[in-house]
């Protein structure tokens, strides 16, 4: 069994297995991947003055002595390490760079010709962004600080009850069922197929798993669950002979019964909470989550919205407050900068992708229904 990775030969799982987080593996020049130890940081006192300047150097290439052909071969005979060294002994400004921009050649000269990997812990912020940058249509385009936007214009907390439309490759379930510790309980509606393999990549604990219960959006439509192809099951009135045959059976019927149980746990008492996260060919589903979430929503509950078009949630935001049902009706979106946070040369990341308006999100709170539109009496008595 073996591990890929995106711009790297296979890496075998066996180098993988018992690593601690934070490893990094090195390719050497036979194709084995190590571990790589890591080297101490000096501490401020020690780190030198910086005294060298870049006002003189020169961005025409002349500076390397070495031309691709001898880096080529040095390649083929050495390891990545070597390379680098050879690059920066051979160039005539390495010397008289400042200590900072010696470091940013080092670094980015072992991007580019060292093979190694860290292995980092799969965490929420570290699967939003891995997804971001490789496939953002599989989490529909979901960024972090969307992410935990979300989650927070949601009012996710321990205890409490969400219904969910997370089309984001399960990424979104996979945040709430974190935030929410193992105490609540998530409803993921869906319709066709329940993508999960963000949720899966989490690598969530037994508890978090056992708070999450996908619910077909069928299934809450069905006014007699005995009616709903979901939650039905064949069984003969034999039982089968062979033991395999009868396993399976009893794994279908264990599954429809947790199918029922979730079901009648979502119709038994109203949701603290909606969030919808779906793509753009899922609209039309998405507006029918809303009817129904907002239908089995509780007073003062939340509902918290992620989409990449502004005028329908415009349009909805406009509905939401005409109609009197909700308060704190919002509409956002968010930007994002990156920084470089080092001593003396702390600044804005410089080549970093331009992340400007990525969607917004519309947010909400239910109030109940008063009696013909009249104001509490408590209310009449402190504006008289």
């Amino acid at each position: 069994m073996i591990c890929k990775q995106a711009q790297y030969p296979a890496i075998p799982v066996d180098r993988i297995l018992g690593a601690p987080y934070g490893a990094v593996l090195r390719r050497d020049l036979s194709g084995a991947w190590e571990r790589k130890r890591r080297g101490t940081e000096m501490a401020d006192d020690e780190k030198p003055e910086v005294q060298e300047n870049n006002q003189h150097l020169s961005q025409d290439n002349s500076a390397q002595s070495l031309t691709p052909d001898e880096v080529r071969d040095l390649k083929r005979s050495c390891d990545g390490e070597a390379v680098v060294e050879a690059l920066a002994s051979n160039s005539a400004t390495f010397a008289s760079k400042t200590k900072f921009a010696q470091e940013k050649y080092l670094k980015k000269k072992a991007q580019k010709h060292v093979q190694q990997v860290t292995l980092l812990r799969p965490t929420v912020m570290e699967l939003c962004e891995t997804y971001y940058r490789q496939s953002r249509a599989k989490v529909c385009g979901l960024r972090y600080d969307y992410l935990s936007s979300l989650l927070c214009h949601a009012d996710v907390r321990s205890g409490a009850r969400f219904l969910v439309l997370d089309n984001a490759a399960g990424l979104v379930t996979g945040a709430m069922a974190t935030q929410l510790g193992g105490v609540g309980q998530i409803f993921r509606v869906f319709r066709g197929g329940c993508p999960e393999k963000g949720l899966l990549e989490l690598d969530l604990s037994e508890a978090e798993k056992a708070a999450v219960r996908p619910v077909a959006l069928e299934a809450l439509h069905a006014t007699d669950l005995s009616t709903c192809e979901w939650l039905r099951a064949t069984q003969g009135d034999e039982v089968p002979s062979d033991p395999a045959v009868a396993s399976r059976q009893e794994a279908r019927l264990a599954r429809v019964r947790q199918r029922r149980e979730s079901v009648e746990a979502l119709k038994a008492q109203p949701v603290d909470g909606l969030v919808i996260v779906a793509g753009d060919d899922d609209a039309e589903l998405a507006a029918e989550v809303v009817e129904v979430g907002l239908a089995n929503l509780a007073p003062s509950g939340r509902v918290a919205m992620f989409g990449h078009h502004l005028q329908p949630l415009a349009a909805l935001q406009g509905t939401w407050r005409n109609s009197g049902s909700f308060v704190d009706v919002r509409l956002e979106q968010l930007f994002t900068r990156e920084y470089q946070v080092l001593p003396a040369r702390t600044h804005p990341h410089m080549v970093a992708e331009a992340q400007l308006c990525e969607g917004y999100i519309l947010s909400a709170s239910k109030v109940a229904e008063g009696d013909g539109g009249q104001e509490p009496a408590l209310k009449r008595q402190r504006t008289a």
